[in-house]
């Protein structure tokens, strides 16, 4: 296949990707300075850039940054990963798409504002509600997805990923606390819930109590959103979409 119309195949349907390219060649290499592959999110690859360890070496690089934002210049000596050949090569790694997912639990007003805020801004928003008159696609139409279940059910067949961003905005604390227990133990790059901070303190105690990690609930943003004052619906979507965004780009560490 033409490689340049598997980018283009790519890129139209936004599944994650990384294209990878020789860029120097130093003494004797199986790949060639141009060569080009392309590592999708399964670890399939179209292309080649010489095969053997390095082709392992650059898939795998290639996988850890599939979600980011960055490029990568990668120099290897190949006698280092057990090749014969024993010359060099440097690859260049460009993530082709980049994808932000982000699951919203609580179809109520600040959660329907917040999604319309989050999928402008780029991030693969899913919402979450137990009420199907709240939880429907003709009041969502933004979102990417639409779920009407029951939390415990849902959670269960959602996939969660380093990157998965979570927001808990239900209508009841002992909804919010569930999810949070659940998704505290899933990967993720940010997990925000709604509340007082009395509602905030009681719950993390509660995690405490159920054996979760400390350095795990501090990287919880609760009472979730970035202080602007905010006191309506939209005004508080905001203020957690400012706070998803600053995680997004690195200005907050987590």
């Amino acid at each position: 296949m033409d490689i340049f119309k598997e980018i283009l195949a790519l890129t139209s349907e936004r599944i994650p990707a990384v294209l990878t390219t020789v860029v120097e060649v130093v003494d004797s290499a199986p790949g060639k300075p141009g060569a080009r592959m392309i590592v999708k999110s399964d670890g399939s690859t179209v292309g080649t850039i010489g095969g053997g360890a390095i082709e392992k070496r650059i898939t795998e690089e290639a996988l850890t940054m599939m979600q980011g934002r960055g490029t990568r210049l990668l120099k290897y000596e190949l006698k280092e990963l057990g090749m014969v050949c024993g010359g060099g090569m440097s690859v260049f790694l460009e993530p082709l798409v980049v994808t932000y997912p982000l699951i919203i639990f609580g179809a109520g007003h600040i959660g329907s504002a917040l999604s319309k805020i989050t999928t402008m801004l780029g991030f693969t928003t899913a919402v979450v509600d137990n009420r199907p008159e709240f939880a429907s696609e003709e009041k969502l139409p933004w979102a990417d997805r639409v779920i009407a279940d029951d939390y415990h059910k849902a959670l269960e067949d959602l996939s969660f990923s380093p990157t998965t961003s979570v927001v808990i905005l239900t209508h009841r604390h002992t909804h919010d606390f569930e999810i949070l227990e659940y998704c505290i133990r899933q990967p993720h790059s940010y997990l925000g819930m709604i509340g007082s901070r009395k509602k905030v303190a009681t719950a993390f105690q509660q995690l405490r109590e159920k054996g979760a990690d400390e350095k795990d609930i501090e990287r919880i943003h609760a009472p979730i959103g970035i202080d602007i004052g905010a006191e309506s619906p939209e005004e508080i979507a905001v203020a957690i979409a400012a706070q998803l965004i600053a995680v997004r780009s690195g200005c907050i560490k987590i």
